[in-house]
């Protein structure tokens, strides 16, 4: 798998591996690796990228596209490169990685700075289990009956729903925010 990057000599004397297209969100701005030298740079960034792409399908999403950087984003110092990967070389690493992933997902709320969040754990069937313990003793009984379940490995969360992608398990659990925890807890919904 090849995806083009940039690379970059930073202030600090670190090489920069940059992969703008591949996380538009933060690409441009964090570097994916970096390295002592050029080379070890590069080197670093075949490694990461390898970790990056098993996690996006670890999340049942499809690889994204390489797509070009256009060149008129680019400044002076920086230098274009493709970045050539496999998971081959990196593979017994990878599943051991792997192991410990999870999501975090947030809804904040604005009126007061505070963050309302679930968890997401993968279980047998490869789907995502989404398990919430953001709520009072009072919320607990009022707003989960029989139908959600405990998570023997944490028993303080309630599961709320299976999802296989993230973006589908976001858009559930702000939905079930707003129509059941917000209301519970006094906030108006905001109108779209």
């Amino acid at each position: 798998m090849i995806y083009p990057a940039f690379i970059q000599h930073e202030d600090e004397g670190m090489y920069c591996v940059y992969f703008p297209t591949l996380f538009p969100e933060a690409g441009w701005d964090f570097p994916l690796s970096q390295g002592e030298t050029k080379r070890k740079a590069i080197k670093n960034a075949e490694k990461d990228l390898a970790y990056s792409l098993a996690g996006i399908l670890y999340d049942n999403e499809d690889l994204p596209e390489p797509i070009p950087i256009q060149s008129n984003h680019l400044s002076k110092g920086i230098e274009l490169i493709d970045v050539e990967t496999s998971f081959e070389p990196y593979a017994d690493e990878i599943q051991e990685h792997l192991k410990g992933r999870h999501w975090h997902i947030s809804y904040y709320i604005e009126e007061n700075d505070e963050f309302i969040e679930a968890i997401g754990f993968k279980n047998e069937q490869g789907m995502w289990d989404i398990f919430f313990e953001d709520y009072s003793e009072e919320e607990e009984i009022e707003s989960f009956n029989s139908s959600y379940n405990k998570n023997p490995e944490y028993p303080d969360n309630t599961l709320l729903f299976t999802a296989k992608l993230r973006s589908k398990a976001e858009e559930k659990f702000n939905q079930f925010v707003e129509d059941v925890i917000l209301k519970r807890r006094g906030y108006k919904r905001k109108k779209d």
